[in-house]
């Protein structure tokens, strides 16, 4: 009895047998014709055709060939030689791409075209093979619309249909790897990010919490180490990673880990030990787009704002993924809880947090906008808590303060009003507070204190009433009797905090700031939406101006004032009635984006002023970003209708202004200033994290140009004679702590080179 193997091998044989006479014919594309001239008499010939082919009742990987041409040659000197020279010259003359050209075969396919085929359904028209065994040397040419990672299964199962040609079954899977399909990537699990703010990298405070009392120095130090390679992520390709922790030891264990041990990102975590100790934590965070991931190992304090990868990936209701979830509005409500109950809840993002305000003590209600920019999508949730009963407060803290005008200052200041939160704010800052922190709050505020130099009483008392919704907007009214010193022109440089250089100035740091004495009533009404890009305030001043004079030259290493300070220069006294109206425009973030400015002021002596003029002032400010490089330029225009007193007047010079100048070299009642410079980023030089030893200190190389004018109303005819100059700096960090050194030269021949150094962005 014949077994079935046996019935269909006699079925093959006489398929050859019926069609042995049959020639190559050349129909379409994936066809190769058998016409070597010099070609010895093949001892076996055949053309399956696809009827033939499915006689042999044969399907997959078959089902997708029309026909295959055969042809077996003796083995004679040379023969397999010129095969390979003369056919292998012919398809590659047609497009065809070589698989393979050693060990005795010699094979090529041709794809097809990309009009013909779209990228994710890619075809094989044609497969031509030489291949030479011990007795023997093979023509296959097979033709179909063959799948791409079907075709090393195709050439191994030949002997389906009676072709046994040995060298194909072996072929080494590497061969075909080119058309292997990937698998498609994981969606990676949603980002969780606040705009609640995070720890400082410098701060001095002290606290009365009961469990925790402290008075000291906080300093957020931290190890980093950038490395780029090829990596996974879910599938995702990952090229760069940067690595921090409290420990070099600790870098160098994972670096050897991605470099050395595994490819996948996530393998590499699971891998760490973990450390069950307070404020120690392992945390990834990925950004596929950007190919980038970030790990922090050890007991480091997160970066502000940083993002935590939620336990699974949330989609829209039409299924589309959200990439990131950004929180906002929340006072009294922990992150780690929003956390929780989005990876309770469903995938569904609109479902998932309509479901917060129930899983969530305290929690009224919860809204979302979904932001899309490219294939990104950002969820916008806004938290709004149940009110609480309102309870008075009366917040109180010592205050210290220092500069070359009033010396040393001791004093303190309170904050007393109807709280909304549910704890008081016990941690006191030993810098002068800002009055208008917690500006949605209707409070009473005050700060009493003495400066040893000038030997002389300061108070800033007021209240402020305040309407809005929360995270929605913000209207406030503030009127405040003060008697202090106060800095002049604070709108040239927006971002340096008198207060926050306490500390600095007292270790020797030159002071920027020129001061002035006012004594008397502000009325201020204030307006900002939840998007903080537009904000105005009006204000009412009623107030007299005086001169201040320098009372010291001391700093921690000037014990016996032997260095003089800068002196301050005087101002022009008297009374001051003006109304003030200040508009901003501002999509800042990480000092990266728009802050523009207009101020309009208006003092006229029939209100009992001792100044008559009108002034405006325009402030243009954009920083872009150029992948890690960036560019910052601003242009500031100023004019006034008359005579200005020296404490309005337009002053340009010195660091961040015109640094190729004396510190306010130049003054008047009208003017101009442009900067333009470029950040260049130095990542590659050294390791400057690891040697410096600061939390992602980046270092930049600066060039600049500036340029500015200033004159008086009183002149009788302008002339254009702009100061300028040209220089470049070299700056540590970029966004809330920066060191900068610059060396600049004045177009002019009198000045030479100047350095300056500054701690914080001109503009």
């Amino acid at each position: 009895m014949f077994t079935k193997n046996m019935k269909k091998y006699i079925f093959i044989v006489c398929l050859l047998l019926t069609a042995s006479g049959l020639t190559h014919a050349s129909t379409t594309d994936g066809t190769i014709a058998f016409d070597y001239r010099d070609a010895p008499h093949a001892k076996f010939q055949f053309h399956f055709t696809r009827e033939l082919i499915a006689l042999a009742g044969t399907t997959a990987p078959f089902n997708t060939v029309s026909d295959i041409y055969i042809r077996t040659y003796e083995t004679e000197a040379g023969i397999f030689d010129r095969f390979v020279q003369y056919y292998g010259k012919t398809v590659k003359a047609e497009n065809w791409q070589s698989l393979q050209e050693d060990n005795g075969v010699h094979l090529y396919v041709l794809e097809v075209s990309s009009a013909q085929s779209s990228q994710s359904d890619k075809a094989i028209s044609g497969i031509f093979a030489v291949v030479e065994s011990d007795t023997d040397v093979h023509l296959l040419n097979i033709v179909g619309s063959i799948p791409p990672q079907q075709i090393g299964q195709l050439l191994a199962s030949l002997g389906q249909i009676g072709i046994e040609i040995g060298a194909l079954k072996s072929l080494d899977a590497q061969t075909f790897q080119r058309f292997e399909v990937p698998p498609k990537p994981m969606t990676p699990p949603t980002l969780l990010r606040t705009t609640g703010k995070q720890p400082n990298f410098f701060s001095v405070k002290f606290s009365t919490k009961r469990d925790a009392s402290k008075f000291g120095f906080s300093f957020s130090r931290s190890h980093n180490a950038t490395l780029h390679g090829q990596w996974s992520y879910y599938g995702h390709p990952i090229e760069q990673i940067h690595i921090r922790s409290d420990s070099k030891e600790r870098i160098a264990q994972i670096r050897q880990a991605l470099e050395k041990e595994a490819t996948d990102i996530e393998s590499v975590m699971e891998s760490l030990p973990s450390v069950n100790t307070s404020g120690y934590k392992k945390k990834l965070i990925v950004h596929t787009s950007e190919r980038l991931a970030m790990i922090s190992v050890g007991h480091i304090p997160d970066h502000k704002n940083e993002p935590f990868m939620l336990a699974k990936q949330f989609r829209t209701s039409e299924g589309e993924p959200i990439h990131e979830i950004r929180i906002r509005g929340h006072r009294d409500t922990h992150l780690k809880d929003v956390r929780k109950a989005l990876e309770k809840g469903p995938e569904d993002i609109e479902k998932a947090i309509r479901a917060l305000p129930s899983e969530i003590s305290g929690l009224e209600t919860a809204r979302l906008r979904i932001e899309g920019e490219g294939t990104q999508r950002t969820v916008i949730v806004t938290i709004v808590e149940q009110p609480l009963p309102s309870h008075f407060y009366f917040d109180r803290s010592p205050w210290v303060g220092f500069n070359r005008v009033t010396g040393w200052e001791l004093g303190a200041r309170f904050d007393s009003g109807f709280r909304k939160e549910k704890h008081p704010n016990t941690s006191y800052n030993i810098s002068a507070p800002s009055e208008f922190q917690g500006d949605d709050l209707s409070k009473f505020f005050g700060r009493v204190g003495y400066g040893f130099g000038t030997k002389q009483f300061y108070y800033r008392v007021g209240g402020r009433a305040a309407w809005g919704e929360p995270d929605s907007w913000h209207l406030g009214l503030t009127t405040q009797l003060q008697r202090t010193p106060s800095v002049i022109a604070p709108e040239l440089f927006p971002f340096y905090d008198d207060t926050g250089m306490t500390i600095l100035r007292v270790l020797g740091v030159p002071d920027h700031q020129n001061y002035y004495f006012r004594e008397g009533l502000e009325v201020a009404l204030q307006w900002r939406p939840i998007r903080q890009r537009h904000s105005f305030k009006l204000s009412l001043l009623a107030e007299s101006h005086d001169s201040i004079e320098k009372s010291t030259d001391w700093h921690f290493f000037n014990w016996q004032s032997k260095s003089k300070a800068r002196e301050n220069p005087g101002v022009t006294p008297g009374r001051m009635r003006s109304v003030l109206f200040k508009y901003d425009y501002s999509t800042r973030h990480d000092f990266l984006g728009w802050h523009n400015t207009l101020l309009a002021e208006h003092s006229n002596t029939a209100i009992g002023s001792d100044f008559d003029f009108t002034r405006y002032q325009l402030h243009l400010r954009y920083a872009h970003p150029l992948g890690s490089h960036r560019i910052r330029t601003r242009a500031v225009g100023s004019f006034s209708t008359a005579p200005l007193p020296i404490q309005r007047q337009f002053a340009i010079g010195g660091p961040g202004l015109l640094n190729g100048y004396p510190l306010y070299a130049f003054a008047g009642d009208r003017g101009f200033l442009f900067n333009i410079e470029f950040l260049f980023h130095l990542p590659a030089l050294i390791n400057w994290k690891n040697v410096l030893e600061f939390p992602d200190v980046a270092l930049f190389l600066v060039p600049f140009l500036d340029a500015g004018q200033a004159w008086n109303a009183s002149e009788a005819k302008y002339t254009f004679e702009p100061k300028s100059n040209a220089g470049i700096g070299l700056q540590l960090g970029e966004t809330d702590f920066i060191l900068r050194f610059n060396i600049s030269k004045a177009f002019e021949a009198d000045p030479g080179i100047r350095f300056n150094t500054a701690w914080f962005y001109s503009f």
